[in-house]
């Protein structure tokens, strides 16, 4: 049984029918309110044609967004859904949303306009619970290619000291019990797929940086990366979305590093694909106990930016600004002490940056998720 607290959460889901990100016709993208328990591993969603009566059942990962296919043009669908727990515990149902299929639907488009084109994060990297390990949801209903990069020595060229002497990338697979899968590994770029990489453009400028293309069925990943010495310094892990279009897209980043003092600071960086892109951008420290993180940043304060290094935004306290906001997208942070912003950006980059407050040290959490609502 669920406890008494999700329940609640799962009775106050808000799930939405639209045509957003239609990608071909007979299909309908569904978007809903995430459940904030970190027990739920996934959502299931029942649809079918008359309202109270669902003849089909699917599955999709722990992200609040999903394309339905295969639907009949100019016919009425009612949906709903439902969280899973990883003991295969379900939530009561959400409310009832419906959707008429336009019979004049555009067929596949030739690429996708919504979600993160690229998504990134820079940290110092240390070995154990210090080491930086970057979290990315591809959401949607089909295979994603991805090309993901693990960034040393070419930093120096930024300006940027101390730098990852010799980067070594570990790509996980994450199923809905938790447990992870190695997809794959590389230390040097040129040792494999040297001419898969070359041709995306995004090859490392240093031979001793590591990169993976990998097709990424929906689901959650995990990007590791360490010294293949043991060394430590500043890193970067990019994950680029070479997939020019289709129903899936990059949802989510979610980076654990170590935040130092000075310019030893955590960095989360996207690429938002169209004008007017919703995301909320937290950093956690504190909860991060929970999950046996024994040297937490105490007190994170993050800070957004644009191209130009413009401030867009600044929060402490996440309960000082847009806690309404944030609350509604069920993505508040768990302690008052941790930051959340919730902004609206143009096509381009934003940054990220985590500082412990008066100075402080610890392993954060940035996280930056797409509001497709």
């Amino acid at each position: 049984m669920f406890t008494s607290a999700l329940k609640r959460v799962c009775l106050a889901f808000a799930l939405f029918a639209t045509a957003f990100n239609t990608a071909r016709a007979g299909s309908v993208t569904l978007a809903w309110r995430p459940s904030p328990s970190y027990g739920v591993v996934a959502y299931k969603i029942y649809y079918g044609t008359s309202s109270g009566s669902y003849q089909v059942a699917l599955t999709v990962p722990n992200a609040p967004i999903a394309q339905i296919n295969g639907l009949v043009e100019g016919t009425t669908y009612y949906f709903v859904a439902t969280a899973i727990t990883a003991t295969g515990s379900e939530s009561p149902v959400s409310n009832e949303a419906q959707f008429t299929v336009p019979a004049n639907q555009p067929a596949d488009s030739s690429s996708s306009s919504t979600g993160l084109a690229n998504i990134s994060t820079r940290a110092d990297v240390f070995t154990g619970e210090s080491a930086t390990i970057g979290g990315f949801v591809v959401a949607g209903t089909e295979n994603h290619t991805v090309l993901v990069r693990g960034l040393g020595p070419t930093l120096t060229s930024f300006g940027v000291n101390g730098v990852l002497p010799n980067p070594f990338l570990t790509l996980h697979y994450a199923d809905l019990l938790g447990e992870e899968t190695v997809l794959a590994t590389n230390d040097n770029w040129k040792d494999t797929q040297q001419d898969a990489i070359s041709s995306t453009g995004l090859a490392p400028s240093d031979d001793a940086e590591a990169a993976v293309i990998q097709s990424l069925a929906p689901g959650t990943y995990t990007a590791v990366l360490t010294d293949a010495d043991g060394g430590s310094g500043v890193g970067l892990i990019e994950v680029y979305d070479l997939s020019a279009g289709g129903t899936s897209l990059l949802f989510n980043i979610s980076t654990r590093g170590f935040v130092g003092v000075g310019d030893h600071v955590l960095i989360g960086g996207f690429i938002a694909r169209s004008n007017n892109t919703r995301v909320v951008v937290r950093a956690l420290g504190p909860t991060l106990q929970g999950f046996g993180i024994a040297e937490a940043l105490p007190d994170p304060v993050l800070m957004l930016f644009d191209e130009n290094g413009n401030s867009i935004a600044s929060n402490d306290n996440w309960g000082d600004t847009q806690a309404n906001e944030i609350e509604g997208t069920g993505y508040a942070p768990p302690c008052p002490a941790e930051s959340a912003i919730i902004v609206t950006r143009p096509a381009g980059n934003t940054t990220a940056i985590v500082r412990g407050k008066n100075g402080g040290s610890g392993v954060a959490l940035v996280e930056v998720y797409y509001l497709p609502f």
